[in-house]
């Protein structure tokens, strides 16, 4: 009995289908849990400092799965409509109560929060290192780039020794118009 194996075309539709399949049942997909243990502690926040509690939220919401965001001061005061002075106050208090750590790269923060509070994929997040959602404006950004809409640049993408490999497009990052397309 000989089997034939199937086409690189049927196999990458099938690994396609698969793909969605997975992610369209993905646990917590599109959910972020919160311990019932902190939430008095949230309700206190929110009442006692109102800015800490809307910068905590907006941090949340950015988050990737392992709780990290990178986000500079004037997008997360953009974010949270607030100013310099209180989303630094915000972040001081944040840190000291254990909500959230901040970790430094260069200049730039990478805000981590508590994943005993607030978690989407696991809640053993004690992770070594991780990847991060990195929040951009267009203020902050260098002359040449604000005046060159829509270059496009190469791209080179990275595969790991365990990585199974599909065929993606690139988003396009379009900071005249706030949006990323396809």
């Amino acid at each position: 009995m000989t089997t034939e194996n199937p086409s690189t075309e049927v196999q990458l539709a099938s690994a396609q289908k698969e793909l969605a399949r997975l992610k369209q049942g993905a646990i917590n997909a599109g959910f972020i849990q919160v311990s019932k243990m902190y939430i008095a502690e949230m309700t206190d926040l929110a009442q006692r400092a109102p800015s800490a509690h809307t910068v905590l939220w907006t941090l949340v919401q950015q988050m990737n799965k392992l709780n990290a965001v990178m986000i500079s001061q004037d997008s997360l005061c953009k974010l949270t409509k607030l100013s310099s002075a209180t989303v630094k106050r915000a972040v001081s208090l944040l840190r000291e109560q254990q909500w959230l750590e901040v970790l430094k790269i260069g200049t730039a923060n990478v805000y981590r929060v508590n994943s005993d509070v607030f978690w989407q994929d696991r809640a053993d997040g004690r992770w070594a290192s991780f990847h991060a959602n990195v929040i951009l404006n267009f203020e902050e950004q260098d002359e040449l780039t604000k005046s060159q809409p829509r270059v496009r640049t190469r791209h080179l993408p990275l595969v790991e020794a365990d990585d199974a490999v599909m065929p993606t497009v690139q988003p396009e990052l379009n900071f005249h118009n706030a949006t990323i397309s396809e």
